[in-house]
């Protein structure tokens, strides 16, 4: 994972070739070349990309369980969502997401009780991304125009589980992962930072994310191999235990796919 001290968060990828553009490129380069030939080099330069982002300030608190609560506190908050990994209404052609890069800019409440200032121990502010699947009659192909975030902008859960149903009436599911998970950890922030910082993390298919500090990002190990045509990816932003916040200036989402 990188921090960067930047005042603003860019794509971390200079361009990102829409599938209209990638096709074109293969049409070109197949014509001079065998596919076994031609698929290498565009998977190599010019695949296809998936992105979405979010620029606003929201702070999201740790809730109690009850009332009279005093130990159970959290909160999940539907932040960024992409659109639909692509598919072939032919069946002739497959998309397989090969590598998705989370960035987020964010911050905690900038103190805490229990130490572990500037680094990641003690952190209780952190980002988790899930799979969702179309589901039910409420799905709708074309419903993409407004972001499942707005949709469900009022919505705040004690997890991401518990707005399942909420999820479900806009024509969504969870797709589940080994041991029935439905999110991966992506990263956390930074323990007593005020400052909005950058964070960066990546997950390759079929390559094990190297993780120097566990405290500080997931290896989303299972997470593209899961990710299929017609899903889209969500970015919860998470809190726990009493005081906690987290606040969040603007996240991103890129997912780089091949489509044979």
């Amino acid at each position: 994972m990188t921090q960067q001290p930047d005042d603003w968060l860019l794509f971390s990828q200079d361009s990102h070739p829409s599938l209209a553009d990638s096709g074109e490129a293969h049409d070109v380069i197949a014509s001079f070349l065998p596919p076994e030939l031609s698929r290498p080099i565009i998977s190599l330069v010019y695949n296809p990309w998936l992105t979405a982002r979010r620029d606003e300030v929201r702070d999201y608190r740790a809730v109690a369980s009850t009332p009279e609560s005093n130990d159970d506190y959290s909160i999940a908050a539907l932040f960024l969502s992409t659109g639909p990994i692509p598919t072939d209404p032919q069946n002739l052609k497959k998309a397989i997401p090969q590598r998705i890069i989370f960035q987020t800019r964010s911050a905690d409440q900038g103190w805490a009780t229990f130490g572990g200032d500037g680094t990641f121990e003690n952190s209780h502010t952190w980002f988790e991304a899930s799979i969702l699947r179309p589901w039910g009659p409420n799905h709708q192909q074309d419903a993409g125009d407004v972001p499942l975030e707005e949709t469900l902008a009022s919505i705040s859960s004690w997890d991401p589980a518990e707005a399942r149903d909420h999820l479900r009436t806009q024509g969504w599911d969870f797709v589940e992962g080994e041991d029935e998970r439905i999110t991966w950890r992506v990263c956390n922030n930074v323990t007593a930072q005020s400052e909005f910082q950058n964070y960066e993390v990546e997950w390759r298919r079929n390559l094990a994310t190297e993780v120097e500090d566990e405290n500080a990002i997931g290896d989303g190990e299972g997470f593209l191999e899961l990710l299929g045509p017609g899903c889209i990816v969500a970015l919860w932003a998470r809190a726990e235990q009493r005081y906690w916040v987290n606040k969040v200036q603007a996240a991103t989402i890129e997912i780089e796919y091949e489509f044979f």
